[in-house]
C-alpha cells in the first residue's frame, strides 16, 4: 500500500524533560501530538468497553488491514460524531486513525482544525464547510493532484459569481488573490485564492461575514451540488491514479466553540445541511450533546471516547492501565526527576485517567519544586493536589454536592448513576468523569482531597 503524506501541526518533537526547567515545555497541555511522536502512548487497550475498531468498522474501513471497500461502499458514505471530555486524548488519538486510514488502499485523509482555522467567537456551519473545501484544494494542490478541468472551471465559477453577489451587497472587495503563489498544481490557484478570501472574509468584520453566510445560506442546495460534483471528480482521480479510495476529512475543534449554544446551533439545527454533502466525514462532537445522540442518531453515527479507567467501581486500581500511564509521563520526563516511582503513581490516581489533568497536575508540582534538589517530591505533589483540589471544589453548589454524593453512593453499591442536566453540567467541567460508554461515573478525584468534599460527603 502506497502511504501519503499529510500535513498536520503537532507539538514538536521535543526531547524527554532532564531538568526541571524542562518539565513546562514537556507537559504542554493544549499541543495535541500524533502516532509518531517521542511523547505518544497507546492507550487503545486501557478503554473499558471502547475498542479502536468501533470507529474503523463504522468507517467502514476493515481493521485489519486498514483498507477501504469503495465498490460496497458506493453510497454509503458516513458521518461520524466522536463524543468524549476534554482532555480524554481524542486528538491525539484521531491522529493515530488518520495516519493508518490515509493510503493508497484506504482515505485521502483531510483534517481540519477549526479552533486554529475559524474564529470560535462568531462560526457557523458554512464556515466550517467552506475551510473544508479550502483546506482539500490547498492539500491536492500542494500534492501536485489535478481533477477534471471542467469539474474545476464549473466550481470556480459558481464561486466567482458568490463573491460578485456579495461585493454587491457590502462595501469594497473580498481578496480573492489570496493563496495564489503555491509552487504545485498551478490549476488550483484560482479556486484556492477565492476560499481562502471567502475564509478571511468569513473571520473579518460582522457585516462581511454575515452577507458571506447568509449569501451561500440563500444557495445552499446548488452550494451543495457543487461541493458534492467536486468531491465526486477528486474521489475519481484519487481512485483513478490509485492515490487512495476516497476523501475522508476529519473536522475537530468544535468542543472549543465559544457558548454551547452556537456548538448545538451548528451540529442540530444545521443538520440538514451537515448531511447534504456526501462524503465520509468524523465531527468530534462537544461533551453536552453527547445526550442529544438521539436526535444526531437519525442522520448519523455517535460514538463516546472515555477516559481511560484506572480504578474499578470497588476502588481496585487497573494495573494495566497504570502501566501505560508511567510509560506517558517517562515518554515525557525523565525518571531521575522523581523522587519515587510512589509520586508518579499518586499524580496518576489523582489524574483520574485524563492525560490532560496528569500533564496540569505534574506542571503544578513542578512549580513547587526546589531548582537546587533538582526533582519532584510526594510533599511537592501533595501542595499541588490540595490547591488543585480546592480550586475544583470552591464554586461548587449544595445541589451539586448532593448530586455528586448520589454518583459516590451509587458506586459503592454497584449502581449505575442516571443522568440529569447537573450531571451533563458537572461532566462538561470535568468534576464527574465518564469511562467505558457513559455507563461508568466518578468523581474528579481531586475532590477527595478537598475541605468540603469531607465536610459533605466525608
Amino acid at each position: 500500500m502506497k502511504t501519503l503524506s499529510l500535513q498536520k501541526e503537532y507539538l514538536p518533537m521535543n526531547k524527554k524533560a532532564t531538568s526541571l526547567r524542562e518539565i513546562d515545555s514537556a507537559v504542554q497541555l493544549n499541543k495535541p501530538i500524533g502516532p509518531d511522536h517521542l511523547y505518544y502512548t497507546d492507550f487503545s487497550k486501557v478503554r473499558g468497553d471502547f475498542e479502536d475498531r468501533i470507529i474503523y468498522k463504522t468507517l467502514n474501513v476493515n481493521p485489519q488491514n486498514f483498507t477501504y471497500d469503495t465498490e460496497v461502499n458506493q453510497d454509503n458514505k458516513t458521518l461520524l460524531f466522536l463524543g468524549g471530555m476534554r482532555g480524554s486524548g481524542k486528538t491525539s488519538e484521531i491522529a493515530k486513525y488518520v495516519k493508518n486510514m490515509h493510503h493508497s488502499e484506504c482515505f485521502y485523509c483531510v483534517v481540519c482544525n477549526i479552533d486554529e482555522e475559524l474564529d470560535m467567537d462568531n462560526i457557523e456551519y458554512m464556515d466550517i464547510l467552506i475551510s473544508q473545501l479550502q483546506k482539500l484544494t490547498a492539500q491536492l494542490a500542494n500534492d501536485g493532484i489535478s481533477i477534471n478541468k471542467s469539474t474545476l472551471k464549473s466550481l470556480e465559477k459558481w464561486f466567482e459569481e458568490r463573491v460578485n453577489e456579495i461585493n454587491k451587497s457590502i462595501e469594497g472587495t473580498l481578496n480573492i488573490n489570496a493563496g495564489i503563489g503555491i509552487e504545485k498544481g498551478g490549476l488550483w490557484n484560482k479556486l484556492l485564492g477565492i476560499l481562502v478570501g471567502l475564509e478571511t472574509g468569513i473571520n473579518g468584520a460582522v457585516e462581511r461575514s454575515t452577507q458571506i453566510r447568509s449569501t451561500f445560506k440563500n444557495h445552499f442546495n446548488d452550494f451543495a451540488l457543487k461541493a458534492n460534483e467536486f468531491i465526486h471528480s477528486v474521489n475519481t482521480e484519487l481512485k483513478t491514479k490509485g492515490i487512495a479510495r476516497e476523501i475522508f476529512f476529519v473536522v475537530d475543534g468544535l468542543e472549543k466553540v465559544y457558548t454551547a449554544e452556537v456548538r448545538r446551533k451548528i451540529i442540530l439545527e444545521e443538520s440538514n445541511r451537515i448531511r447534504q454533502i456526501k462524503v465520509n466525514t468524523l465531527f468530534t462532537l462537544p461533551i453536552e450533546l453527547a445526550s442529544e445522540n438521539r436526535i444526531i442518531d437519525k442522520f448519523s453515527t455517535v460514538e463516546n471516547f472515555p477516559f481511560i479507567k484506572i480504578m474499578e467501581r470497588d476502588g481496585t486500581p487497573v494495573q494495566e492501565a497504570y502501566e501505560r500511564f508511567k510509560e506517558f509521563v517517562y515518554n515525557r520526563i525523565d525518571k531521575k526527576l522523581f523522587d519515587s516511582e510512589k509520586t508518579v503513581e499518586k499524580a496518576i490516581k489523582y489524574g483520574g485517567g485524563s492525560p490532560r489533568e496528569l500533564l496540569r497536575i505534574l506542571e503544578k508540582a513542578n512549580h513547587n519544586a526546589d531548582e537546587e534538589l533538582g526533582v519532584i517530591t510526594e510533599e511537592n505533589l501533595d501542595k499541588a493536589l490540595r490547591r488543585l483540589a480546592n480550586q475544583a471544589a470552591q464554586h461548587l453548589t449544595k445541589e451539586d454536592w448532593a448530586e455528586l454524593k448520589i454518583i459516590e453512593e451509587n458506586n459503592k453499591a454497584g449502581r449505575e448513576t442516571l443522568y440529569s442536566n447537573r450531571i451533563a453540567n458537572l461532566i462538561e467541567h470535568i468534576i464527574v468523569l465518564e469511562y467505558n460508554d457513559g455507563t461508568y461515573k466518578r468523581l474528579h478525584p481531586l475532590l477527595e482531597l478537598s475541605t468540603i468534599y469531607q465536610q459533605e460527603i466525608g
